[in-house]
């Protein structure tokens, strides 16, 4: 009986040990989580412009979706999924994207169209809250 209840008790030290080491990295705890919708993602990161939204689409895509590059009629499907009104010039919000350096264009094309990735500062970008590195 003693090598039974000592057996679990390494067993359930095992354990605990993992889950410590899991939160000591920031790994989650809870299995069988959820992923969370592109509406569920674009609410909660409450974007302010069209320019956000897209951003945000784009990523969700990327990392969620496993769409890369991806594409303006990419975007436009995750505005539709995510019920989010569609920018009137879905163009002009991409291109207002590459400018501030949050999207670059991949090296090939996809489905005959240019296409897209979000970059570095574009995911720090997200990580901050939708606010540059300095806060402001």
């Amino acid at each position: 009986m003693t090598d039974d209840l000592t057996g679990r008790i390494e067993e359930l030290e095992r354990r605990v040990a993992a889950i410590e080491r899991s939160m000591q990295s920031g790994g989650e705890c809870v299995q069988d989580q959820k992923p969370l919708s592109i509406r569920e993602f674009v609410n909660s990161k409450k974007p302010k412009t069209s320019v956000d939204a897209t951003l945000l689409i784009g990523f969700y895509l990327e990392k969620s979706a496993k769409v890369s590059p991806f594409t303006s009629d990419d975007l436009s499907r995750g505005f539709a999924e995510a019920r989010e009104p569609r920018p009137g010039n879905l163009s002009d919000m991409i291109y207002k994207n590459v400018r501030k350096g949050f999207f670059t264009e991949a090296a090939a094309k996809k489905e005959g169209s240019k296409s897209y990735i979000v970059t570095n500062s574009g995911e720090r970008f997200i990580e901050n809250g939708l606010h540059d590195e300095s806060g402001a």
